[in-house]
Formats: C-alpha cells, structure tokens, sequence
C-alpha cells in the first residue's frame, strides 16, 4: 500500500528535524552588513524601475 502524500511530509519533517538537533548539524552563517546593503541595494533598484515604469520612461 502506498503512503499518502501527508505521511510522506511527516516522515520527511520528522527526518529533517532530527537532522537538525544533531550537535554537529552545519548551521549557515547569519547575515552580516555586506548583506543587508545587497538586500537593500536590490529593493532601491527595483523601486527606481518600478517608478520609470509608472511614469512611462519604460515602455
């Protein structure tokens, strides 16, 4: 009998999870300065575009 996708989810949460509470688990590296200027940088930009694009400079 084959599983349900819900079980299936579970199983893989449940995996993942345990994975996760393993003392040697390889947590990323939290973000820094450098990030937080590329991610606002990247919002300016994309506001600037969406500006032009309003008053009809991109057409």
């Amino acid at each position: 009998m084959e599983k349900s996708i819900e079980e299936l989810i579970y199983e893989e949460t449940d995996q993942r999870l345990k994975k996760m509470t393993e003392p040697d688990y390889p947590w990323p590296q939290s973000a820094d300065k450098r990030d937080a200027i590329a991610i606002v940088t990247g919002i300016g930009i994309s506001l600037f575009l969406i500006i032009l694009c309003i008053t009809g400079v991109i057409v």
